[in-house]
């Protein structure tokens, strides 16, 4: 996939993902939203008396890695002469932050709905992957570049060899609250998921290396290496009484 959508689209599959089994989960009553901000931080003292925080889910993609695995797969694309001729694609595991927000237990409920959600989709089928992007509408008149989002080949064998697979991470309480901090937001109740292997078509090329026109082919004279042996036994042999 692309290096523009391949990071967005794969969120935006994650949230559908998690979308549609929030409204099985919860019916008729009313669905929380899905959002993909970093989580909220406290309001300022100065806001008056604080209001009771709104039931949402966040799933934040908060740090991109390289997968070594793949980044280690690919030979180094060179001819013989030593000229690249292609560029390996980038190969990336993506990691996500899954907290609910809210005053009361309802947040550990929609904790729990969300991470069924992708328990359940732990590979992501690529016929889900392509319905999912197909039916994101095109606006007439793109005001930037993530409105041109189309039909991308995230599903294409050709430009991703492996399904996307969702599996949750071990975060101990020092780490966790490390993300927290950084992010300057209290911390709610939370988990982390390793989303791989996702692989970004860098679009770089390489002219093609030119065509043979004439082969010469040279000798040079060499030292005969017993002929100086023979040589040095000789001087040698006349300076010996």
């Amino acid at each position: 996939m692309t290096a523009h959508f391949a990071i967005p689209a794969t969120t935006f599959v994650l949230r559908a993902i998690i979308e549609a089994r929030l409204k099985v989960a919860y019916g008729t009553f009313a669905v929380p939203k899905v959002s993909i901000e970093p989580p909220p931080r406290p309001p300022a003292p100065n806001q008056g008396t604080a209001q009771p925080e709104p039931l949402v889910l966040t799933l934040f993609m908060h740090h991109a890695s390289t997968n070594g695995a793949w980044r280690n797969m690919y030979d180094p694309h060179v001819d013989a002469r030593g000229s690249r001729f292609a560029k390996a694609p980038l190969v990336l595991d993506l990691h996500y932050l899954l907290a609910a927000h809210g005053s009361d237990l309802e947040r550990e409920v929609l904790l729990g709905v969300a991470m069924s959600a992708l328990h359940r989709n732990g590979v992501i089928p690529r016929l889900m992957i392509q319905q999912l992007l197909s039916a994101i509408a095109i606006p007439a008149m793109p005001t930037k570049l993530m409105d041109t989002l189309t039909d991308e080949p995230l599903h294409d064998k050709g430009s991703q060899p492996e399904s996307i697979t969702i599996s949750q991470q071990a975060f101990d309480v020092d780490m966790s609250t490390k993300v927290w901090s950084a992010l300057q937001s209290p911390m709610r109740p939370c988990a982390y998921y390793l989303v791989t292997t996702l692989f970004l078509d860098t679009g770089e090329t390489f002219p093609d290396p030119g065509l043979v026109d004439s082969v010469v082919v040279a000798e040079r004279p060499t030292v005969d290496p017993l002929a100086a042996v023979d040589e040095d036994i000789a001087v040698i042999g006349k300076a010996l009484p």
